[in-house]
């Protein structure tokens, strides 16, 4: 949203935040106030609190994302500066903050809102907080934009390699995107502060959050899947498919189940899942797979992009997706998936961030 778009909504939404705040209201409102220090502050609202008059001062975002709060506690700092403002409380707006941002807030002791109504201010004669389950569109936008087929595939790249400095270009060239869309990708996590960026280049620095972010909007089911039933034993069945692939120059890859069985052999499964790029009728003609419509224990996964195979490992001669795209997968199957996702995430993933 364009931050001057976003100041004219400003006014209303405080008076939804305050409106049940007992013998508090909103006086006057001043927009884009040009200070003594020649600095200039968004908006500039006069309170009547419990008959005493106050002052907030606001720095507005056009995200709530971390850094773009910590940029504005900065900020307001700064406008305390003015003899005009002193005492002044000094507060942060945006479409809509993120709880990381929320907590960023806290600790520098300034308030926020947002247009979806979450708030928190803590005068000296108030203290209010609320929080609301909306997200406003372009929020939402701007995070889907994160985990669509391309812009997941430098997520995955970073998160394979936690410890690597990166250079865009070199981004770009992993991922097999264009360096556009890669820059692109840096500036948002940058702004919610899963990365930092040095003369080294780019450098992950929140891999778990970013992964949990991911996993809430991914879905296994993204992908083309087919069920398929087999009378062979599960890993039979598996090594059969794999020899197939392997034989006929088709790429595969275990996942799910298959792929966590293969690194912790305490997994007990009912239910095969293989990454097959191509050639899949011919593939299951040959292994004697039958397609069903339910109730299948063989899963056979066209990827919903190749970036999907990008880091994938050999076990025992198979071979499986990175412990990234398995632990996505795994979360989002029904069965213990996620009871084995979090044993991925324990004894793979955190040892290598």
């Amino acid at each position: 949203m364009k931050e001057l778009e976003l100041i004219e909504q400003l006014p209303e939404a405080l008076r939804a935040c305050l409106e049940n705040v007992p013998r508090t209201s909103i006086e006057a409102t001043q927009r884009e106030q040009l200070l003594t220090n020649g600095m200039r502050a968004d908006l500039i609202v006069s309170l009547s609190i419990l008959g005493r008059k106050r002052t907030m001062v606001i720095e507005a975002k056009g995200s709530g994302q971390p850094k773009r709060a910590r940029e504005a506690a900065d900020q307001l700092k700064r406008f305390l500066l003015d003899d005009r403002l002193k005492g002044a409380y000094p507060v942060f707006a945006a479409p809509y903050v993120s709880e990381a941002s929320a907590a960023i807030c806290q600790e520098s002791q300034i308030g926020f809102f947002d247009l979806a109504g979450n708030c928190r201010f803590a005068l000296d004669d108030i203290y209010v907080e609320k929080t609301s389950a909306d997200n406003p569109l372009k929020e939402k936008r701007n995070e889907a934009s994160l985990f669509t087929p391309k812009s997941s595939r430098i997520l995955r790249v970073l998160l394979n390699e936690p410890q690597r400095d990166w250079q865009v270009q070199q981004l770009s060239k992993a991922a097999e995107v264009s360096i556009g869309l890669a820059s692109k990708i840096k500036r948002q996590l940058e702004d919610r502060e899963w990365i930092v960026v040095g003369q080294s280049g780019i450098r992950l620095t929140q891999p778990e959050a970013m992964l949990q972010a991911w996993a809430t909007v991914y879905s296994y089911k993204q992908n083309q899947v087919r069920e398929y039933y087999t009378l062979d034993d599960l890993s039979d069945a598996e090594t059969t498919i794999a020899d197939w692939c392997r034989e006929s120059e088709v790429e595969y890859a275990l996942t799910g189940f298959s792929g966590a069985r293969l690194s912790s052999p305490r997994v007990r499964y009912n239910r095969a899942s293989v990454y097959v790029r191509s050639r899949m009728d011919s593939l299951t003609e040959n292994t004697g797979l039958k397609p069903v419509d339910t109730g299948g224990n063989v899963l056979l996964l066209k990827p919903y992009d190749d970036g999907v195979f990008n880091g994938a490992r050999v076990h025992y001669e198979m071979r499986t997706v990175c412990p990234v795209q398995l632990y996505l997968d795994l979360q989002s199957m029904a069965g213990r998936g996620e009871e084995a996702a979090e044993e991925i995430l324990a004894r793979e993933l955190r040892p290598s961030w």
